[in-house]
């Protein structure tokens, strides 16, 4: 009988640690695969002033990776983690610093403003973690690492572009500016009017304005009585809006140009139809190679969101597809992806909405900018 009852202890005892085993076994293959799953980090402003462009990047991002769990190039799956940095240096570094000790991602998407992309960059490189913006222009990113990317060509080429654009196809003579005092103003600022005086323009006044500021009439009025050809206004979108409603109860009579960060949804529905006639400078979407690629996104971003999309809804779905193809070519390790990114020229170049994206030894890329002009409330190519 007590032989009997070891027996049938024995046997409990094995089958108890048979469950145990496999639940354990279970339990670590869950783990795994949530460990396993792709995660990247996203930078950009989600509250604040600037939570436009924050909408626009995370629905431009979650739209991107539903098609990439879909498509199946990352079985293991595909995830990205945002945090806030409401487009502001000291924020940024603090939200950027959250995401290494959440997630430690290989490579971070954003952020979003130049000022944000130059806080963190010396920390992505000392921890040797990829940043890539799909907005960011300020001039010095191009020389702020080895771990710092971005889609978009420079402020250099898009100032100077613009006011070649007012001095040949606007016939401007004279020339005001009004810029946001930060990388991304300042550096489109210097670029046209190096450009426009050099090209036989004069420039009659420069006013430089903080973000959130509410009245610009008595500035705007100043300029009206210098009456310039045109008004180049470098400022974010809710800035901008101000002042083309702002400039209409003026009356300013310059033509009004803008630059990428200005060109949002939100302008065309804050401003209304004082911002009819402006023009804004940004890439081309639906050209060539890429035109099937835009209605295509266009439709998709229709369907999942029930509006129209805008330009960094497009950038920010564009780089993410960028990020998910190179860690399904080499993996996700930051070192492998930034010297793919590296080589990613010639054959190896990306294809998208924004045409051909092929980085030199700074990050860089060469795109050229085009101009839009508002028409019936809308964003129309005007070349």
């Amino acid at each position: 009988m007590i032989e009997h009852l070891k027996h049938r202890i024995v046997r409990f005892v094995i089958l108890g640690v048979a469950v145990v085993l496999i639940t354990a076994c279970g339990q670590s293959d869950e783990a795994s695969s949530r460990k396993d799953t792709v995660k990247v980090g996203v930078l950009t402003a989600l509250t604040g002033a600037n939570a436009s462009y924050g909408r626009s990047t995370r629905e431009g991002v979650e739209l991107a990776v539903e098609e990439i769990n879909a498509s199946g190039i990352l079985p293991e799956g595909f995830e990205a983690v945002f945090e806030d940095d409401q487009m502001t240096s000291s924020v940024g570094v603090s939200a950027f610093q959250r995401l290494q000790t959440s997630i430690k991602p290989a490579v971070v998407i954003g952020p979003f403003g130049s000022s944000v992309v130059l806080a963190v960059a010396p920390i992505a490189n000392r921890t040797k973690t990829i940043i890539i913006s799909a907005s960011a222009t300020a001039d010095s990113i191009a020389d702020a690492g080895d771990f710092v990317f971005r889609i978009t060509p420079a402020n250099s080429r898009q100032g100077a572009d613009i006011a070649v654009f007012s001095y040949n196809k606007l016939n401007a003579r004279t020339a005001a500016v009004v810029f946001q005092r930060n990388d991304y103003g300042q550096t489109l600022r210097d670029a046209f009017i190096s450009k426009f005086e050099g090209t036989g323009g004069k420039v009659v006044a420069v006013e430089g304005i903080t973000g959130g500021t509410t009245d610009l009439r008595a500035m705007l009025t100043r300029i009206q009585g210098l009456e310039p050809d045109v008004l180049f206004f470098p400022l974010h979108s809710q800035e901008s809006t101000l002042l083309l409603r702002q400039a209409a109860d003026v009356g300013i009579t310059a033509a009004l140009i803008s630059a990428d960060g200005a060109m949002t949804t939100e302008l065309l529905e804050g401003a209304g139809s004082a911002a009819e006639g402006a023009y804004f400078s940004t890439l081309a979407l639906g050209y060539g190679e890429s035109d099937d690629k835009i209605v295509e996104f266009g439709k998709a971003f229709q369907t999942r969101y029930n509006k129209k999309h805008d330009v960094y809804a497009a950038y920010y779905y564009e780089v993410t597809w960028l990020v998910a193809r190179a860690i399904a070519a080499v993996g996700n390790d930051a070192k492998t992806i930034r010297d793919y990114l590296y080589a990613m020229n010639g054959n190896r170049a990306y294809r998208g909405l924004t045409g051909v994206t092929a980085f030199d030894d700074r990050g860089e890329v060469n795109k050229p900018f085009y101009i839009y002009a508002v028409k019936n409330n809308a964003f129309e190519l005007y070349r």
